[in-house]
């Protein structure tokens, strides 16, 4: 099997199960965990976890098609000096590791998702692919890969796939793994299978105004800022603001904010004796009832029965 060079310097701990792989990829800032999936010859899943703002490497460029599926969070893809894409769960990114994106970061600074990888010339030789007609040239005539990478929005007819494939990795199985492969494979290729381009570029100099703007919201949690005042700072409109924010983060700032703000105080919880009603005027809430709410909103239970549930532990 071929290796991406992504992965070539990194250490690799084999499993009992000799088609799985795990690697040790070294972060300086957050964690991530990678494991490797040998399906095909030329075929291999790669599933991710990142708790980080970028995992990204320059110089990997490899004729490698390149599958992307994003499980949760946000991944946002630079193409140009100009525009950048998002893919929120669900969404479809495909394309030929030759033509990557120039850039890419979490915006959310945690991203799991898993990546088909195809090797073109080894998949020509899989029998396997040849019996359902799956071809590489095929696909990079589909989706145009000599030349871009495409970004599609989340596809039921797809995503029912995908958690099939997920929830078997619990207890992998290889020839379950290649069925799950196969199915996907087909769909990717199959005229019937509409998948919707994202065709919401934004243009990078918008793209930093917007986290610009959520450094505001975030740099002092017990006071609010005005996001009227914040879109007159950056010379955008209250609705530009609102729309490229959700574009970027996938939420509404309000909501961002919520959650941001839930899960410090749920930090605090855990690492400090702060009393709730300290922890929840340090987020803003001179009121302790709707601190609550809004933690329970969040993370789905009380901040007392979150502590003493978490400490049991």
């Amino acid at each position: 099997m071929q290796e991406l060079k992504y992965l070539i310097d990194k250490e690799i701990i084999r499993r009992e199960e000799a088609f799985i792989t795990d690697i040790i990829y070294p972060m300086k800032n957050g964690r991530a965990d990678i494991h490797l999936y040998d399906v095909f010859p030329g075929v291999q899943l790669m599933i991710t976890t990142f708790e980080s703002e970028t995992c990204y490497q320059d110089g990997m460029e490899q004729d490698v098609i390149s599958i992307n599926h994003c499980f949760k969070g946000r991944f946002e893809c630079v193409f140009d000096n100009r525009n950048c894409a998002y893919m929120g769960e669900g969404d479809i990114a495909i394309n030929n590791v030759l033509h990557s994106p120039i850039a890419s970061s979490f915006p959310l600074n945690y991203y799991s998702g898993s990546t088909i990888i195809l090797y073109p010339r080894l998949c020509k030789t899989v029998p396997e692919l040849n019996s359902f007609g799956i071809d590489t040239d095929i696909l990079t005539r589909k989706y145009s890969l000599d030349t871009r990478c495409m970004v599609f929005r989340r596809n039921e007819n797809v995503e029912h796939i995908y958690r099939e494939l997920y929830r078997s990795l619990t207890q992998p199985e290889l020839p379950y793994l290649r069925l799950k492969i196969l199915e996907l494979l087909y769909h990717f290729q199959a005229r019937q299978t509409v998948l919707e381009e994202n065709h919401e570029y934004m243009a990078k100099p918008l793209t930093e105004k917007i986290k610009h703007v959520r450094n505001h919201l975030i740099e002092d949690l017990e006071h609010s800022v005005s996001l009227k005042e914040l879109a007159a700072e950056h010379e955008i409109s209250l609705t530009q603001l609102k729309t490229s924010f959700k574009q970027v983060y996938g939420e509404t700032p309000y909501v961002y904010l919520k959650r941001y703000k839930m899960h410090i105080a749920a930090k605090l919880l855990l690492e400090t004796k702060q009393r709730v009603i300290e922890i929840a005027a340090a987020m803003g809430y001179q009121n302790p009832s709707k601190f609550t709410e809004a933690f329970f909103s969040v993370m789905g239970k009380r901040p007392l029965e979150y502590r003493k549930q978490n400490e049991e532990q």
